[in-house]
C-alpha cells in the first residue's frame, strides 16, 4: 500500500522514435539530457523514452528517493504511456532501480541493460560532491563557471565539475540547483544500499562496465549470476563510471546487440 513517500509522481520525460519501447533511467545527481544522444541513436530502431527521475532533472520534487517510490514512478509512466512491456537501461542509480523493477515487476520488463553498478551496498563515494555542492553559494552566484571554480577544491575532475554544473539554472535571476538536493543528501545512504532481490526474473539481462570502473569487480561477479540468472558482462576497456559517454560507439554496440539477441556472443558472469 502506498504512503505518501512513495506513491508515483508525474515523470518529466522525452520521447522519439517508434516500435519496442526502450526506457532509459539516468543515475544520481544526472537528468535525462545525459542520455539524449543515446536516445536519438537508439529512437531508429526503437520508441525510446528518456525519464527523469524524481528529484532529479525536471520532475517533480517529492518525499522519498528509495527504490520502490522509483519504481512506482516508472510504473505509473508505462501505463500512462499504454507501455505494457520494454526493455530498461539504467545507469548506476538507474542501473538499481531497474534492477528492482524487473525483480519486483518481470512481466513489465521484456530486456533489462544494466550500466556499470551490481546489486550490491556501497560505501559513501560521493561525500565530496556533496561537499563541492554545498562549496556552490548560490546567493552570490553569477555563472556555471563560477560554480565550477568554487567545487575545484573538492571535486578535482574537470568534467564531472561541469556534469554537476549542468543541473543549475537561473529562475527570476536567482541560481538553483535542478535536483532535490536536500532529498538527496537524506537519501543517500538508502540508495547506496541495494534491497534484497528475490531473482525472479528470467529474462536476459547484460551488465555494461568500465573496464577502468570500480563499481563492478570480479567478485560481483557470483552474485550479478545469482539474482539474474540469465545475465551477461560487456566490459568497455576505455571506459570507466560512464560508458554511455566515455566509450558511445562501444556502448551502442553492446545494448543493439542485446535488445536484438539477448546475451548470446556475451560472457556470462564467473563463478555463478
Amino acid at each position: 500500500m502506498n504512503t505518501q513517500a512513495n506513491a508515483a509522481v508525474d515523470l518529466h520525460f522525452e520521447e522519439r522514435g517508434g516500435g519496442l519501447p526502450v526506457i532509459i533511467m539516468h543515475g544520481m545527481f544526472g537528468s535525462l539530457s545525459n542520455w539524449r544522444g543515446i536516445a536519438q541513436s537508439l529512437s531508429e530502431n526503437y520508441r525510446v523514452i528518456n525519464v527523469d527521475l524524481r528529484n532529479h532533472g525536471r520532475s517533480p520534487h517529492a518525499p522519498g528517493l528509495d527504490y520502490e517510490a522509483m519504481s512506482n514512478d516508472i510504473l505509473a509512466l508505462m501505463d500512462r504511456l499504454g507501455i505494457e512491456r520494454a526493455h530498461l537501461i539504467g545507469h548506476s542509480l538507474g542501473g538499481k532501480l531497474g534492477m528492482v523493477l524487473a525483480d519486483r515487476h518481470p512481466e513489465r520488463v521484456a530486456r533489462l541493460a544494466v550500466v556499470d553498478i551490481a546489486p550490491k551496498w556501497y560505501p559513501p563515494w560521493h561525500q565530496d560532491v556533496f561537499e563541492a555542492l554545498d562549496a556552490v553559494d548560490l546567493s552570490t552566484l553569477e555563472s556555471r563557471e563560477q560554480a565550477r571554480q568554487q567545487m575545484a577544491a573538492h571535486v578535482f575532475e574537470p568534467e564531472v565539475r561541469a556534469f554537476l554544473a549542468a543541473n543549475l539554472e537561473q529562475v527570476d535571476g536567482q541560481w538553483r540547483w535542478r535536483f532535490n538536493l536536500p532529498e538527496l543528501k537524506a537519501a543517500y545512504e538508502q540508495t547506496s544500499d541495494m534491497p534484497a532481490l528475490s531473482g525472479f526474473y528470467l529474462g536476459p539481462t547484460l551488465f555494461i562496465r568500465g573496464a577502468q570502473s570500480a563499481y563492478i569487480e570480479a567478485a560481483d561477479e557470483p552474485q550479478i549470476g545469482r539474482d539474474f540468472p540469465q545475465s551477461c558482462i560487456a566490459t568497455l576497456e576505455r571506459a570507466r563510471h560512464w560508458p554511455h559517454i566515455e566509450d558511445t560507439d562501444g556502448f551502442l554496440d553492446a545494448v543493439t546487440r542485446f535488445f536484438a539477441t539477448g546475451c548470446e556472443g556475451f560472457p556470462a558472469p564467473r563463478g555463478a
